[in-house]
């Protein structure tokens, strides 16, 4: 009962309004509009010139560009999120191996070891 009144309410407000903004008269001013008359104005015919069967196509294009538009974008967030995903698999990956390292001469990879193993790895001072 209460969802019904507010349909009601709605539906009246949204009539009232229509009404309102077509009763409106728009003048053109030089290079801008105004609702008031300036010297010189020329009054503007906004009345929609398309047959009924035009303005339904053209909403039902809207409606079906809007739904593509929503399609879009959930197709590029899953994307972004299997990117980032794979962004952050890859990062953890190169974090736990060792870094390569090619020298300049040579061109040959060589592996970078933390200090700790480097001074280990010596043989003795003789």
């Amino acid at each position: 009962m209460q969802k019904a009144r507010w349909r009601v309410f709605f539906l009246v407000a949204g009539i009232a309004l229509a009404w309102q903004v077509h009763a409106q008269t728009i003048y053109r001013c030089g290079n801008s509009y105004s609702q008031a008359p300036c010297p010189g104005a020329v009054q503007m015919d906004l009345s929609d010139a398309r047959l009924p069967e035009q303005k339904r196509q053209t909403d039902a294009a809207a409606v079906n560009d809007a739904r593509l538009a929503n399609l879009m974008e959930k197709e590029r967030l899953a994307e972004e999120q299997r990117l980032l995903a794979g962004h952050e698999a890859l990062r953890q990956s190169t974090a736990s191996a060792p870094a390569e390292v090619r020298t300049k001469a040579s061109g040959t990879k060589k592996t970078k070891r933390s200090k700790s193993k480097a001074k280990t790895n010596r043989s003795p001072p003789a």
